[in-house]
């Protein structure tokens, strides 16, 4: 299988999309499928030479962050571009990777609703949608956390290179959890992710020199609540 790759973060080849891709893409090449090198949408010549690659190739992976339930301005604007290909026969597969800073998948389920349609508008066959919360700040742990990401990513990819498709029991994995909370273990999970949530967000604060103005409430009016 043929795949083009297209990050979609405006982030660009430093984002956390892109470290996504990474494993995912090595398992798909250790595996014999061919991917030549992503292109990140950010950059307007590489948005262009995506979309004129997309009606020949065999299938595409389109992956981009969330920001506030939002797709970013890139991948907007490359989906836009392929108006003119709707009902085309002969579209190339499609395939997503999406994530988010929020920790529950359930914030990333209506946008995977809505890439499967955009699938079935261009006339593709939709190989489904990857989906990953929680990756904001991937870059700033510890590479033992982030390494069980890796290796199902990584599985990932060669499932797709050998069978060519998408393996629904690691695509569970990735996406948990649902909702946390949920189950018997809900409450400390959520608890644990609030006390690592403060923990990254202090690292930030500590890095700007801000630490100390965390509480500040600019906008507050005097003598009002925030």
């Amino acid at each position: 299988m043929r795949l083009l790759v297209l990050n979609g973060s405006p982030r660009g080849p430093r984002s956390n999309t892109d470290l996504l891709l990474r494993p995912f893409l090595a398992g798909f090449t250790a595996a014999g499928g061919e991917a030549p090198a992503t292109l990140h949408l950010v950059r307007p010549s590489a948005a262009d030479a995506a979309v004129r690659a997309f009606p020949e190739a065999g299938a595409v992976l389109l992956a981009f962050p969330l920001y506030c339930d939002a797709l970013p301005a890139p991948a907007v604007a490359f989906v836009q571009r392929l108006a003119p290909l709707v009902g085309r026969r002969g579209n190339p597969a499609l395939l997503f990777l999406v994530q988010n800073g929020f920790a529950e998948a359930l914030h990333l389920r209506p946008v995977e609703r809505w890439l499967e349609k955009l699938a079935r508008r261009l006339g593709a066959r939709y190989l489904g949608t990857i989906l990953k919360p929680g990756a904001e700040g991937m870059r700033d742990r510890p590479p033992f956390m982030e390494r069980p990401t890796s290796q199902r990513l990584e599985a990932l990819g060669r499932v797709l290179a050998s069978e060519g498709r998408l393996d629904a029991r690691i695509l569970a994995a990735l996406a948990a959890p649902e909702r946390l909370g949920a189950g018997p273990l809900g409450p400390v999970r959520l608890a644990l992710g609030e006390r690592l949530g403060a923990w990254w967000w202090d690292q930030q604060l500590r890095r700007n020199g801000a630490l100390s103005r965390r509480d500040d409430r600019p906008y507050a009016e005097a003598g009002g609540v925030a």
